[in-house]
């Protein structure tokens, strides 16, 4: 009974060992995944009307407190995972502090005023906060999900289209995935959304918001998507989400969800393979890339 026990012992922990060893080994097939904070300190982008349950919800502020959740999620999964910013950091506390324990790296490139600069690994892909999808191109990421948060206006709304915006070749299984996790966790379970769930939207065209970097990115093969799933403007998703277990259940919702995408996906990339050749989406702000007056930029233009 004893040596029957032992063995039972031995062949398990030897599973669990080489599941161990797949995971790993899976980890270590790509780069890490890179998580980007949304707009940055002095650009917060979306801002709540008022402040609710004595907190003023703003969107950059947000996720430098709570992309650290998301992190946790992944790395406890066995990814590596690193989290970007395309600004400073931030000086006043709490966020120092928030910002140092997740180990944000700042870009320290903010995009003022919106302005749109090119990829400088796809130079005909123009957007504004295109550095932050030009260092996962070089850091080789496994996948990039932006974090955001959305907004219908200035004023108090009773809702909006819960959405993850991806690129178009190789982002639709990270949304996917990335919904399936928020509807069955967070959106209509303690998050109300009038019984809504949350879209994936593809984006093609560079011209489209978002589409400058998703595009760069699924020109080097890295699944990218948006979460644009909450509303500041959203009175119940602002009570939800200023609440500290609401906004920790939302984050690590979408946390699962990449590590449920990085589980299963088999789907080999599609890669740009001549970047003379124009390819989808690529003319989006012509105008926009003359005026630059970057060679590569242009190269496509007529």
């Amino acid at each position: 009974m004893i040596h029957r026990m032992l063995v039972l012992l031995l062949l398990l922990s030897g599973g669990l060992y080489a599941q161990s060893q797949i995971q790993d080994a899976r980890a270590m097939k790509g780069g890490a995944v890179v998580l980007d904070i949304g707009h940055f300190v002095g650009g917060e982008g979306a801002s709540a009307p008022e402040a609710v349950n004595g907190m003023t919800l703003r969107e950059c502020e947000f996720w430098y407190r709570y992309a650290g959740v998301v992190k946790e999620v992944i790395k406890r999964a066995g990814w590596n995972c690193i989290i970007t910013n395309r600004g400073f950091a931030p000086t006043r506390e709490p966020l120092a502090s928030f910002a140092r324990k997740a180990g944000v790296i700042q870009l320290r490139r903010p995009d003022a005023g919106g302005k749109r600069t090119p990829s400088r690994y796809h130079p005909d892909r123009v957007g504004s906060g295109m550095v932050s999808a030009d260092y996962a191109i070089w850091k080789r990421a496994t996948c990039i999900v932006f974090l955001h948060l959305n907004s219908t206006g200035s004023r108090w709304a009773s809702g909006g289209r819960s959405v993850i915006l991806c690129n178009h070749f190789n982002g639709r299984g990270l949304a996917t995935s990335i919904c399936r996790a928020l509807d069955n966790e967070v959106l209509n379970h303690g998050m109300p959304n009038g019984g809504r769930g949350c879209s994936v939207e593809v984006r093609r065209v560079d011209a489209d918001r978002a589409a400058g970097w998703l595009n760069a990115c699924d020109d080097s093969g890295i699944p990218a998507a948006v979460v644009e799933a909450a509303f500041v403007n959203n009175l119940a998703h602002a009570e939800y989400l200023t609440r500290n277990a609401g906004a920790t259940a939302f984050a690590q919702a979408i946390g699962h969800g990449i590590v449920n995408f990085l589980r299963s996906d088999t789907t080999p990339h599609h890669v740009r393979k001549n970047e003379n050749v124009p390819d989808v989406g690529s003319f989006g702000y012509a105008a926009e890339s003359r005026h630059l007056n970057v060679p590569g930029a242009k190269r496509l233009l007529h």
